[in-house]
């Protein structure tokens, strides 16, 4: 009969420490759980900013063509009004030259 009470006591102790592990470990998943959700609404939130930062990285590109092409448009302008104004400038002295030479044939 001793050994029977002695097993009982010992499934009783082992019982109680069970439910105190089962308890430790509930607690730890609740925790778990809880820093599980602040991450994944930390992560959302890192998220949405890197969504946000992409598409002003994307408008900034964009502009950044679109000052490119307007660079190479005005590039190409003072190009072509440079040789305007050089082929203009030879008019100018050519014209200049054939009147001198008109003048001094001219008595």
């Amino acid at each position: 009969m001793a050994d029977g009470a002695r097993e009982r006591r010992e499934a009783i102790r082992q019982l109680a420490d069970l439910r105190r592990r089962l308890a430790t470990a509930e607690d730890a998943l609740a925790e778990a759980q809880a820093a599980s959700k602040r991450a994944e609404e930390a992560f959302d939130a890192a998220s949405g900013r890197f969504d946000d930062a992409e598409r002003v990285l994307d408008a900034a590109r964009e502009d950044r063509a679109q000052a490119r092409r307007n660079r190479y448009a005005a590039r190409q302008a003072y190009e072509r009004a440079s040789v305007t104004a050089d082929r203009l400038a030879r008019r100018v002295r050519e014209a200049s030259e054939r009147l001198d030479q008109a003048a001094e044939l001219t008595p």
